[in-house]
């Protein structure tokens, strides 16, 4: 029996208390990856760098921002995942993280079975980055282990301590996440060496952007922190874990308030705290201080196992169904989504806690029995909910201060693309449509622009002008610019509405483009588009 296991059955029974409060010390670090400085500053700008992904447009940041609490702010239907019936609107919707455009190894764009031309969708809400040094296992399922394998070699890396490791390596080659498909180390490393880090990002923080002046690139970067300038899967993994390893929130008023300091923690607060550490409530078997998660696994009964088998998939013991990391209760009073799908029933911490009332979820398998018998008055769970929010809360965490810290990412401040005038129709009664798949920014080695929807096998062209040309939507576009038609190509086959095809060119390395819009606009040679042509609705585009 495992030590989580046995201590809740003691509290059951009334023979032991729950935890008591401990400091929370500085996370462990594996003999095989001390932590340095330079690793660090490597890390935060790896971390932080949407060049890390295939098209530019994701970094690890984008899903783990600070001040929601380590976890991704993006609340819009984009972030929507149909789960496994694949029908949106239904209850087994997961609310997680964009992702990239299912692209091919060529950056060919290609409509995904699930998202279509849209953003993939993870099938799970982004854990928390900020303390998850002191977790043995990561992800929901607990698949990084302690173990770290090089990525490219196969040899043992780290032999036990390794999960920040082995979790930070695997985003970077998802095709969901970052990567075009069939992305290789090789692809990693070959664009590292020659993209300028944090290109993309203002505000760069202070340390960071000290080191990039002094080494100017990732070799030099790379070479200050491991003593020469190779990179490679296992020095990229070992930084980006060194950064987080100094995530540490170990400041909230609840740090203060053991430490001696009693007015850290307001009356309503204290009594949520007690609550929360009362037997009756049990919140403290599974959410221990003083990093408040024991690192066990629990199914609440929230869902139905058969969308997500959760821990089982990793263990393959059937007595793992539906069983997901309990993770920390630090700052979880910045996320606006809870649980492991992100279920938007519970839109506050307040309804997360309260869920717990009577017993959890309404689905019985495997349910954990430590939910069966749990009573509290609305009264009780709002003081839980004042200790958490506030009580859990580390300031830095919530207003982004050092080591929490970062640059603002592209695509926080870049607009999307915006659709303008009307399209003309082609076969079979459909619009073709334009988007824009990569961001748009002066040295850019690839940008994107990807036609849908047009008749299959069709010939086809993007033009860009620098405005809109007068006259009817519908007319012909005046091209006032170098870079002209972005080129002729045959849509893929698929009938009426089922053709695609992806342009790439470069922008120019030139500041003064910076603010300068663009428009596109699609054409197909279509027999049933009015005047043997359909068009896409102009495509408006800023560059950043």
């Amino acid at each position: 029996m495992s030590l989580p296991s046995l201590q809740a059955r003691l509290v059951l029974a009334g023979l032991l208390c729950a935890p008591a409060a401990a400091q929370l010390g500085p996370a462990p670090e594996p003999p095989e990856n001390p932590l340095t400085e330079s690793k660090r500053l490597l890390g935060k700008a790896l971390f932080w760098d949407e060049q890390l992904s295939s098209d530019n447009a994701v970094a690890c940041g984008t899903c783990h921002i600070p001040a929601a609490g380590g976890s991704d702010p993006r609340l819009d239907m984009g972030s929507r995942h149909p789960g496994i019936d694949g029908v949106y609107g239904t209850p087994d919707d997961r609310f997680a993280s964009e992702g990239v455009h299912r692209a091919s190894s060529a950056g060919e764009v290609l409509p995904d079975a699930i998202s279509g031309f849209a953003p993939q969708v993870t099938g799970r809400r982004s854990p928390s980055m900020i303390g998850a040094g002191h977790f043995a296992e990561l992800f929901w399922d607990g698949r990084a282990g302690t173990t770290f394998i090089n990525p490219e070699t196969g040899a043992v890396s780290i032999a036990s301590g390794g999960a920040l490791e082995s979790q930070s390596v695997g985003p970077i080659l998802s095709f969901v996440e970052m990567a075009d498909e069939g992305r290789t180390w090789d692809d990693v490393r070959s664009k590292l060496e020659r993209v300028v880090p944090l290109a993309l990002a203002t505000n760069v923080p202070a340390d960071v952007a000290g080191a990039i002046q002094t080494h100017y690139d990732y070799p030099g970067l790379f070479a200050d922190a491991f003593g020469d300038p190779a990179i490679t899967a296992e020095r990229i993994g070992f930084a980006l874990a060194s950064y987080q390893r100094t995530l540490n929130p170990d400041q909230t008023p609840w740090d203060l308030y053991i430490a001696g300091q009693t007015s850290a923690l307001t009356s309503q607060e204290r009594q949520g705290l007690n609550a929360f550490m009362s037997n009756g409530l049990r919140c403290a078997i599974c959410h221990a201080p003083p990093l408040f998660s024991d690192g066990s696994y629990r199914n609440l009964g929230l869902r139905d196992i058969a969308e997500d088998d959760g821990r089982r998939s990793v263990t393959g013991l059937f007595s793992d169904r539906g069983k997901f990391k309990v993770p920390s209760l630090r700052n979880a009073g910045l996320r606006t989504r809870f649980f492991h799908n992100g279920d938007p029933t519970f839109s506050s911490l307040f309804l997360s806690i309260f869920f717990y009332n009577q017993g959890g979820g309404f689905f019985l398998d495997n349910k954990d029995p430590l939910m069966n018998g749990v009573f509290m008055a609305p009264s009780t769970a709002s003081n839980i909910t004042a200790f958490i929010q506030n009580g859990l809360t580390d300031p830095r965490v919530a207003q982004e201060l050092p080591p929490f810290d970062r640059p603002t990412l592209a695509s926080e401040r870049r607009p999307a693309a915006a659709a303008v005038g009307a399209a003309v129709t082609g076969s079979g009664g459909i619009d073709p449509e334009l988007s824009i798949e990569s961001p748009a920014y002066p040295g850019a080695e690839e940008f994107r622009v990807v036609m849908h929807s047009g008749l299959g096998g069709a010939p086809a062209a993007v033009g860009m002008a620098l405005s809109l040309p007068g006259g009817a939507p519908g007319g012909t576009p005046t091209v006032r610019t170098p870079m002209a038609f972005l080129g002729q190509r045959g849509l893929a086959p698929g009938g009426a509405g089922g053709g695609h095809g992806t342009w790439h060119r470069p922008i120019p390395l030139d500041p003064a483009l910076s603010g300068t819009k663009l428009y596109f606009r699609g054409l197909v040679r279509d027999p049933g588009a009015v005047n043997g042509v359909a068009r896409t609705r102009w495509a408006e585009v800023e560059i950043h």
